[in-house]
């Protein structure tokens, strides 16, 4: 066999006339559509505020604090370059061409959103004339009471200055309820840095996906504006049977989810490398949203902020056949809310300053640095059971048994694939969509224990590490006991997921007692130990974050994140390694790897650019590895995109072929037999591992885009990496890169100055 096979040949034609469902913003280059970064010119920006009319409150070596005391409107300036940071000016066409209501809203210190009697929603700025408030100086900043008298809801919110950062603060019992009016949720200052329309240049990041960009623009009548839940929806609370958001028109029907928010940040831009905040939710995350309105949605403003939700609607049953109403809920989420505005100047002023400087001073504590350096891993997923359907009933298959698994592993040792890590799906009895998820069994179709430990020995000899796949969180109706183990939401219903497609087998997914699936993962991990198998995989728990709120016994959000956290670090403890699919930072602390990396963002018509944020941030610390390359994330663009990102390559295999799995759940990964992809494997890792060994270990200091399609990535060891992805040469520093290639260099700054090529 030479190349791609037939088969795959076939599959990139099917992928490549399925119908579009993301629509990116595109100007005339593909390099400019959203699925790549812009180049950025730095621009001067002359901040259009001043301090005329407001009090300073609060200074130090870098920041001064000034607040107009009747409105709460708040300026900053930033001594180290004079820039004066506000939210409004009240003379501006923009500012009159809003409503009465988002004028308040505007230059206030605090907007909130509130339920009225019968559940809906209305929104109210504490610079609104018919807002009490009480403001007192303390060391360093101040703290306002505000007391919305129409609606009878009261809170005090603090602000202080520390180093180069604002922080807003907001105590959960300093809140007061009066009358039938209810608080929803709370934004702090959300104007300040806001633009007009593109009357500078500059963006606001957003952390979709690896990270997303919305450029400042004309407006625009987009259907919604981004919001997020940070760690993804609240499953006891919130609605999982809706189908199609309309911000993208994507189906709930993909193999891949559309990507959550893992990190509770933000960031706005004026002018690249000049003047930035990045925002940070440091308390209250696990209820926080991040929320982006570009120029067009309720106003000519592009603006940013993070949102927090006291309280949400939900379904409250009437009868016994589900339906019901939506209400409020009536207790307020248990937490204090904090949100830190970093102000970043110079060379830092941009998304890459911002994930420096969240990874050095927010996750020191949460990011071990690597020591590996070298050849670098791959990653295979080997599936080795499942159920299958039969005409009555259903029985389990084996798809890769043991000692198809020593043909595998042996054929990547002959290929002089050193580093793999070989992950096993589907080893207990039942198989991935079958297998009980509070036992511990092994399927004797594929081999049974004594096989599969074999296997792990043979595999150890070639200095493979092996790990077993598990997964406790998100399962199907013949993994759980539906009346004992699946999760409770606010309306008494359990916790579940469809898919679009209900001529699918299992379309609907079900979530277990987040108790009952910590408990099941300490159980599972000790007694995996005690045979010899020391690496475990945990998919969907590090990802998905909800309560149990059964009547009586609930069991809040901010109790469950609590409880992933000291599982995992239990479990990291014992284990000797441990891997964590798309995982939420809270869990990062615990994880040796990261698979099922977010390449991509939701592509949404308003996101302009999409960035390595993510990447930015973990490089050096954990190794990270792409989503399945034969599952769609195999082309050219695809590879040359993992390169730059700094991602490792990882496979979903079977020994079989597709055929004979057409009748399990797995039916539609479209190609994973070893035999189609044992080529093409060695051709992806030889070239991802020819780029990345000079730089693993190391820590991504510097991305820029030389030209649409051309990427220059600068790591810690002064390497650098080029990615060029247009179809023409291109020159840099005497340096000659080849279409749609790479290459890597020593580098130093000068290069940038004497050596880019722009003809």
């Amino acid at each position: 066999m030479l190349g791609i096979s037939d088969k795959i040949k076939t599959l990139i034609l099917i992928l490549m006339i399925l119908p579009v469902i993301f629509l990116p913003q595109t100007v005339g280059n593909e390099f400019l559509s959203n699925r790549f970064t812009r180049p950025d010119k730095p621009v001067a920006v002359a901040s259009k505020f001043t301090t005329e009319g407001y009090t300073k409150i609060a200074e130090n070596n870098i920041l001064e604090l000034w607040i107009n005391i009747s409105t709460s409107s708040v300026r900053i300036v930033d001594k180290r370059n004079g820039y004066v940071w506000g939210d409004v000016l009240e003379d501006s066409e923009a500012f009159n061409e809003m409503n009465d209501v988002w004028k308040f809203i505007a230059k206030s210190l605090v907007m909130i959103e509130y339920f009225d009697e019968r559940g809906i929603s209305n929104v109210m700025g504490s610079a609104d004339g018919q807002v009490d408030k009480r403001f007192s100086k303390i060391q360093n900043g101040f703290t306002y009471t505000f007391y919305f008298k129409p609606i009878g809801i009261s809170l005090d919110v603090t602000v202080e200055l520390k180093d180069e950062k604002v922080v807003f603060s907001l105590k959960k019992s300093s809140i007061k309820e009066k009358g039938s009016f209810t608080l929803a949720s709370v934004m702090f200052a959300p104007f300040i840095g806001s633009v007009v329309s593109n009357e500078i240049e500059g963006y606001i990041f957003v952390p979709d996906g690896p990270g997303a960009l919305i450029r400042f623009s004309k407006p625009a009548h987009y259907l919604n504006w981004f919001e997020k839940r940070t760690y993804g929806k609240d499953y006891g609370i919130e609605n999982l049977t809706s189908v199609n958001d309309l911000r993208s028109r994507r189906p709930n029907d993909f193999l891949r989810e559309e990507p959550n928010v893992l990190t509770p940040v933000f960031g706005i831009s004026h002018g690249t490398k000049n003047n930035a905040i990045f925002g940070v939710v440091t308390s209250g995350k696990e209820y926080s949203a991040i929320v982006a309105y570009p120029s067009g949605i309720l106003s000519n403003y592009n603006w940013a902020t993070a949102k927090f939700i006291y309280r949400q609607k939900y379904l409250q049953p009437t009868s016994r056949s589900g339906a019901g109403i939506q209400v409020a809920q009536n207790k307020m989420n248990n937490f204090d809310a904090r949100l830190e505005l970093n102000f970043l100047v110079g060379y830092d002023a941009d998304y890459v300053g911002m994930a420096k400087f969240y990874r050095e001073k927010y996750l020191s504590n949460l990011l071990r640095k690597t020591t590996k350096t070298g050849n670098v891993p791959i990653a295979i997923t080997i599936i080795a059971s499942d159920i299958e359907k039969k005409v009555i009933g259903y029985g389990t298959i084996p798809i890769t048994t043991a000692e198809d698994m020593k043909n595998i592993v042996s054929d990547f040792n002959k290929m002089g694939i050193k580093n793999v890590k070989v992950l096993i799906d589907g080893w207990q009895s039942g198989g991935v969509h079958g297998s009980k998820i509070s036992k511990v069994s092994f399927e004797e179709k594929i081999g049974g224990e004594r096989q599969l430990l074999d296997f792990l020995n043979y595999a150890k000899k070639l200095g493979y590490e092996v790990y077993f796949v598990d997964n406790v969180t998100k399962v199907s109706e013949k993994q759980i006991n539906l009346k004992k183990e699946v999760g409770i939401n606010l309306s008494q219903s359990v916790i579940y997921e469809e898919r679009d497609n209900k001529d699918l087998w299992l379309y609907r997914s079900y979530y277990t007692n987040v108790k009952l699936a910590s408990e099941y993962l300490e159980k599972k991990s000790s007694i995996l130990t005690s045979k010899g198998i020391t690496n475990i995989a945990i998919k969907e728990y590090a990802n998905k974050l909800y309560g149990d709120l059964r009547y009586g016994s609930e069991f809040e959000r901010w109790q469950a994140l609590n409880l992933v956290k000291k599982t995992l670090e239990n479990i990291s403890s014992r284990m000797n390694s441990l891997y964590l699919y798309t995982p939420n930072d809270y869990t990062w602390k615990f994880a040796d790897g990261f698979l099922e990396t977010p390449m991509n963002n939701s592509q949404y018509l308003f996101e302009t650019d999409t960035v390595p944020f993510l990447q930015i941030v973990l490089s050096g610390s954990i190794d990270y590895y792409t989503p399945y390359i034969n599952n769609s994330f195999f082309s050219r663009e695809d590879i040359l995109k993992s390169i730059e990102y700094g991602a490792l390559p990882s496979f979903i295999l079977t020994w079989v072929d597709n055929y004979k799995i057409k009748k399990t759940p797995l039916w539609d990964y479209p190609s994973t037999k070893f035999a189609d992809w044992k080529e093409k494997i060695l051709e992806v890792y030889n070239e991802i591992n020819d780029a990345l060994k000079n730089v693993r270990g190391y820590k991504i200091v510097d991305r820029i885009v030389l030209e649409p399609g051309v990427v220059l990535v600068v790591y810690e060891n002064k390497k650098a990496i080029l990615v060029n992805y247009t179809n023409d040469i291109y020159k840099f520093d005497k340096k000659l890169v080849n279409p749609r290639s790479w290459i890597c260099f020593e580098y130093n700054s000068a290069n940038l100055v004497s050596g880019v090529d722009r003809k």
